[in-house]
């Protein structure tokens, strides 16, 4: 039975966030003024039919709130998962996982509790939270920022990672260890011997980072020859970074490598191999065009702060995805999850916009993209052959597993290439045509496949929106599917509806039209008032995997009602 408790705690709050933000202002100009911010989000979920071993209602609810001066800051969040949503069991638990207080005087920032920071692009740390995948690495610790007058940006920072509620009551889970790090970042533009550069615009950045974990041995062994085998373990594992960035106004290029010392754990089959990742990345704006092109090899950088977490847990880094980010739902159906053990990945993306008739009003836009991805396997010479069938063999464990060439590429792994024209056809009505083709290796990625080790697909999409009135929009969505491999051809159509300002209808099908010939039907109704959003929908979602950001996880399939309500104040 449903412990009533947290959510009547979760309930009072609610009510007292709301009674102080009522009569606190919203902002001042006086420093020592304060203010408050208050937000909650609850997500409910109740199942048609109930399933062993799991609740029929389920909930994920957050509540966060900030009091704040110009000088300090406090915040906390309580979080309710004590009957999580189905496919994030792992978060189970509820409590006051975050709290912190903040101070800021002239160029110093110090922060004592919970927090989320990056140095770069997070190849070497990024601490941060995506609640749609239920991810959270907050640190615990301290974090100092310093500035000094736009030359540079100074952080260091020391404390230990959130993973769910495994602290219990605890500050700190004695089962892990701590990191510590540093990042300085220069503005070269603003020395006085660039002054040209930055009076034509342009910016020059020089950085380094660097990040240590420290960790106690965990009892490993491996059986050789009949003979028991303790793997020794460092306690300490160092990784540093350099980056830097060049800019104009139309043109910015971006290189960042870091490396890791070596770092046996689960990931990698508990081998004695340092870890490296190289990126580049450069955009370049002409007229109304634009061309982005970028690459990353990445070798051994699966970087937790405990060696035997997997999944996403204890995640220390973030590797930027070199594939589009899809939002429509059939070209993100089988989406790629960035491979930080081993990859090459390259991307481009070409944009252009078209205009046409004269005079205000009457001008009609065109904008194409063409974009295209690349994920290779890197090619590994193993060590021992075991490891050509089996990555993780024990019979790695403790050795350095492989060796590699800077350039080697072997399978492919992801291949995408697609093109989407939209237009403004009038002021009532705009569209968007697209086609994407990819190639995904299932095998490799999932670790089974059906027709094939790789899925060959041809994805079509329709969307267009419809004025009917001031107050009234109509959207449309046709997407098709087509595919021989795993679970062939699908078909997806929506309507939706928006009645202004307040209210959005609407209904989809998802349709398996070659196999099962199933249908995931979804019914949802939305509206929103001054600070108060509310979502209801009922229906049935597909099992699969869902990304974000390249990090991904597998959701089973559901069948109920959904109630989704956001405050903010």
């Amino acid at each position: 039975m449903m412990n009533v408790r947290p959510l009547f705690i979760l309930a009072l709050a609610c009510l007292a966030s709301i009674q102080m933000a009522a009569s606190t202002p919203a902002d001042s100009v006086d420093g020592n003024r304060w203010t408050t911010n208050f937000s909650l989000q609850s997500d409910w979920y109740l199942a048609n039919k109930s399933q062993e071993g799991a609740n029929r209602l389920s909930s994920i609810s957050y509540l966060d709130g900030v009091l704040r001066n110009k000088f300090l800051e406090f915040g906390a969040r309580l979080e309710y998962k004590q009957y999580p949503l189905p496919g994030r069991e792992e978060e189970k638990g509820w409590g006051l996982p975050s709290f912190y207080a903040r101070g800021r005087y002239r160029g110093f920032d110090l922060t004592l509790g919970d927090f989320y920071e990056q140095f770069g692009c997070g190849l070497l740390f990024r601490a941060y939270e995506d609640r749609f995948l239920g991810l959270d690495n907050a640190v615990r610790g301290a974090l100092l920022r310093c500035s000094h007058r736009d030359l540079f940006r100074f952080k260091a920072l020391v404390g230990q990672p959130r993973n769910s509620f495994d602290r219990g009551a605890r500050l700190f889970s004695s089962e892990r260890g701590f990191v510590a790090g540093g990042d300085l970042e220069f503005s070269l533009e603003n020395l006085r011997m660039l002054s040209s550069l930055k009076e034509r615009g342009g910016t020059l950045q020089l950085s380094a980072g660097f990040l240590s974990k420290q960790e106690d041995p965990n009892e490993l062994t491996s059986l050789r020859g009949g003979v028991i085998s303790y793997l020794r373990q460092p306690r300490a594992t160092t990784s540093w970074a350099m980056r830097g960035a060049f800019s104009l106004p139309a043109f910015n290029v971006n290189a960042e490598y870091a490396h890791k010392d070596y770092d046996p754990n689960r990931t990698n089959g508990f081998i004695f191999r340092p870890g490296s990742v190289a990126l580049l990345t450069a955009t370049y704006l002409w007229g109304k065009s634009s061309l982005f092109v970028g690459a990353r090899r990445s070798e051994n950088f699966d970087f937790r702060s405990s060696r035997l977490a997997e999944g996403n847990a204890l995640r220390l880094n973030f590797l930027q995805p070199f594939t589009k980010q899809q939002t429509y739902s059939l070209a993100a159906f089988y989406p790629y999850a960035t491979q930080p053990n081993g990859e090459w990945a390259f991307q481009g993306v070409f944009d252009t916009s078209i205009s046409d008739g004269s005079g205000k009003g009457n001008r009609r836009k065109t904008n194409l993209k063409i974009y295209g991805s690349l994920a290779m396997g890197l090619r590994k010479h193993w060590i021992r052959p075991e490891g050509e069938t089996n990555p993780l063999a024990p019979e790695l464990m403790g050795t350095d597993g492989y060796t590699t060439d800077f350039l080697g590429m072997k399978d492919l792994l992801f291949r995408e290439i697609g093109v989407e024209v939209s237009r403004k056809v009038s002021q009532d009505y705009s569209f968007v045509l697209g086609y994407t083709h990819q190639d995904y290796n299932q095998h490799l990625l999932a670790g089974h496949a059906a027709n094939g080790d790789i899925i060959h697909s041809h994805i079509f999409l329709y969307e267009g929106r419809h004025r009917l009135s001031t107050q009234l929009t109509l959207r449309t969505e046709l997407q098709y599917f087509l595919s021989r491999q795993d679970s062939g051809d699908w078909c997806y159509g929506s309507v939706e509806c928006s009645i202004l300002p307040h209210f959005i209808l609407s209904a989809s099908d998802l349709w398996n039209v070659s196999h099962a010939r199933e249908h995931y039907y979804m019914f949802s109704a939305s509206g929103s008032w001054t600070r108060h959003n509310i979502r209801l929908s009922y229906g049935r979602t597909c099992a699969g995997i869902n990304c974000s950001g390249g990090i991904c996880r597998y959701l089973p399939e559901t069948n109920g009602l959904t109630l989704s309500y956001l405050l903010n104040l």
